[in-house]
């Protein structure tokens, strides 16, 4: 085995197949780390930039990949770290765990961590994100004990999550055009946000002046492009408010056709829309890698909002998707923040972000000292 340390420009065709068999054989898949996210980013500009790929290869397979980039550790330390975040991942990855191979976790993981340093990164890691509770975090303390590598906890945040054991799946008919009044899996939810999703959806249907309607349209021409000019409509197109829509800004636009391009290409797309009497009320895209499900983005029609759309639109989805496939989960990549669409899921995911000290006599006492450090504010919470 060999650790190398890639700038997305590095990678070949050959690698990204490599690193796609990996993305489809991850111990826990993540979709921001699948190549078909991560390689148009390079017509991102400065933003991915600083964006590296540390891969562990094993002859002609890769067994473990994680994104990085390198920035000072600390404003008042001479010192700097490898971290999962950055610009490109902080702004559009909401996970950051590595792929590693399954029923290879264990050894991967060792690889990577142990040979950080010799690919050239420094001898601190942030690594962000971390799922509690599957094979990235047992891999994990397995390899940080065994080595005696230093680990601190600097946060943690709930994330809304939905496993499929979590969900009474209902039947969703089979066959050609809309589903009409879409079955709801809200058994889940708490009495009162029941109540107001039935509440939402009745008023829906009578404010758009028909029964909803969900709509697979992944497959229709021009499904983009209507995607993007909803979204555009309502305050993600006011910059003035803060708004981000594709449509403000080109390269972004480029990236996001170029990003499910690639997924409708191999049949792991998903673009479903809420309608009601010829009126688009949501439109959600919802990715695959590896096995399961995320989600990727999605705008309602602000003229409707009195009656959640998007929350509507959001159960729908993840209803559709558990009821006609097999992913083992659904995760809507909401995090803490989003407080109310995260009530509407059925679970949740502890994440949590670590600081690792790889190697080196400087790295491990630095990590022992953070906690007086913080204390002194030399390094921020």
């Amino acid at each position: 085995m060999r650790t190398r340390l890639l700038t997305l420009a590095d990678v070949t065709d050959a690698d990204g197949e490599v690193w796609h068999r990996l993305a489809d054989h991850a111990a826990e898949p993540n979709v921001y780390l699948d190549p078909r996210f991560l390689l148009p980013a390079r017509d991102r500009g400065h933003a991915a930039d600083g964006l590296r790929l540390l891969v562990v290869e094993d002859g002609p397979e890769w067994l473990a990949a994680l994104a990085v980039t390198t920035k000072p550790f600390a404003p008042r330390l001479p010192l700097r770290a490898a971290t999962t975040g950055g610009p490109f991942m902080t702004w559009h990855a909401d996970r950051h765990h590595p792929l590693l191979r399954a029923g290879r976790e264990v050894e991967a993981l060792g690889a990577l961590l142990r040979g950080a340093r010799s690919a050239g990164l420094p001898g601190l890691l942030q690594l962000q994100h971390v799922p509690l509770g599957g094979a990235v975090e047992r891999a994990l303390a397995v390899v940080t004990s065994a080595d005696g590598m230093a680990v601190l906890e600097r946060r943690r945040e709930v994330a809304a999550f939905a496993p499929r054991s979590a969900v009474a799946v209902p039947e969703v008919p089979e066959g050609p055009g809309p589903v009409v009044d879409p079955p709801l899996a809200w058994d889940h939810m708490a009495t009162d946000e029941r109540r107001n999703m039935r509440r939402g959806a009745r008023g829906l249907a009578r404010e758009a002046g028909g029964p909803l309607e969900l709509h697979d349209v992944t497959d229709e021409p021009g499904a983009d492009d209507d995607f993007i000019a909803l979204q555009a409509a309502g305050w993600k197109g006011d910059a003035g408010r803060g708004g981000a829509a594709l449509a403000l800004d080109p390269v972004a636009e480029r990236w996001f056709r170029a990003v499910v391009g690639g997924f409708r290409r191999d049949k792991d797309l998903r673009v479903v829309r809420l309608a009601a009497a010829g009126v688009t009320l949501w439109t959600g895209y919802a990715l695959r890698s590896g096995t399961a499900w995320f989600g990727f983005l999605d705008a309602y029609a602000e003229a409707h909002r009195r009656y959640s759309p998007g929350s509507v639109g959001r159960v729908a989805s993840m209803t559709y998707l558990l009821a006609t496939t097999d992913a083992p989960f659904f995760d809507p990549a909401f995090d803490a923040r989003y407080a109310t669409g995260a009530r509407i899921f059925p679970a949740t995911r502890t994440h949590v972000d670590l600081l690792v000290a790889t190697g080196g006599p400087v790295a491990g006492a630095v990590l022992r000292g953070v906690p007086a450090a913080r204390r002194l504010g030399l390094v921020p919470d």
